[in-house]
């Protein structure tokens, strides 16, 4: 079994830029939960070429939506977007 692990995608200033140091930490608790939950389903699938990279999903939990694809060549989550709706501005 691999370890998965996230990062931003382009950079963490392009995903998180106007948001508060809590919701970056909120925003960093999620992804790292949905890349917990990645690393158990994939437990045993081996990799196929033809799937290198997942759509662009979704999560959504209380005011905070990423968007995210799992990048199965690399076994990485790629975090693409947040919006936390209790951001002002």
């Amino acid at each position: 079994m691999s370890d998965w692990t996230w990062e931003y995608m382009p950079d963490a200033e392009t995903i998180l830029g106007g948001l508060s140091p809590e919701h970056r930490a909120e925003v960093a608790s999620v992804a790292q939960r949905i890349t917990d939950a990645v690393t158990v389903r994939r437990i045993g699938t081996p990799f196929d070429i033809s799937e290198g990279v997942s759509q662009v999903k979704q999560h959504v939990e209380s005011q905070l939506m990423l968007w995210y694809q799992e990048d199965y060549r690399d076994d990485v989550v790629l975090i693409l977007r947040a919006q936390h709706f209790g951001a002002a501005g």
